[in-house]
């Protein structure tokens, strides 16, 4: 004879079984303030000793961190270095528009000058283009989040120049960051200049000059 299956009360009454633990995610989780640690220390390393001399090493053991922590926050010393000492400025690339656009224009040169003027923030900078020919991720950080959106914001304000009747049409916005820009640069290393207001102004006239109409530009 079969054995008697158990009845329907019986089955009910076996506890339940406990769920099965959660899975991990593979590696470790990330230890709270990392990232902040990180970029600290990147700072600080940077002042000290300058981009060519700081090193991933440096920066992990002073942060307290292992290298590969670093590596899984940021491709390569560069874009940290970024993150850290530059990052904090993409959000001051805006144009202020008084309603006069060389007054604006003479505003955003000024600011260039400075940093052109600062040994620190030029070196830096000189540093990290210097590596964006080697490495295309930084190449792309630096473009979409540093040159590019300080190059848009000085179009956007040579257009509504245009449209409201402070610029000539004929003006070719798109290339009114690359002028500015160069010409500064040219004027620093090439002629010794010490981009006094002099300087700048003969930029920006030089530039819009020729596309200046009565109303508003001078």
């Amino acid at each position: 004879m079969a054995p008697a299956r158990p009845s329907t009360s019986a089955r009910k009454a076996e506890p339940p079984r406990e769920p099965a633990p959660a899975r991990r995610g593979r590696g470790r989780p990330r230890a709270p303030g990392a990232d902040e640690k990180i970029l600290a220390a990147a700072r600080a390393i940077e002042r000290e000793v300058g981009y060519d001399a700081t090193s991933i090493e440096a920066i992990a053991q002073r942060a307290g961190v292992a290298r590969t922590a670093i590596y899984r926050r940021w491709p390569n010393k560069g874009a940290l270095l970024y993150e850290a000492v530059i990052g904090g400025l993409e959000a001051h690339h805006a144009v202020a528009d008084t309603g006069a656009i060389r007054d604006d224009l003479l505003t955003i040169l000024r600011m260039n000058a400075e940093g052109l003027r600062s040994p620190v923030r030029r070196g830096l900078v000189a540093a990290l283009s210097a590596d964006a020919l080697r490495d295309a991720r930084l190449a792309e950080i630096l473009r979409t989040r540093f040159f590019g959106p300080r190059a848009d914001a000085i179009v956007a304000r040579v257009e509504r120049a245009v449209a409201r009747g402070e610029l000539d049409e004929g003006i070719d916005a798109a290339m009114v960051p690359a002028l500015l820009t160069g010409s500064l640069q040219y004027l620093w290393v090439v002629r010794g200049r010490t981009l006094d207001e002099a300087d700048l102004a003969r930029v920006v006239d030089a530039v819009i000059g020729p596309f200046a109409k009565e109303n508003g530009s001078r």
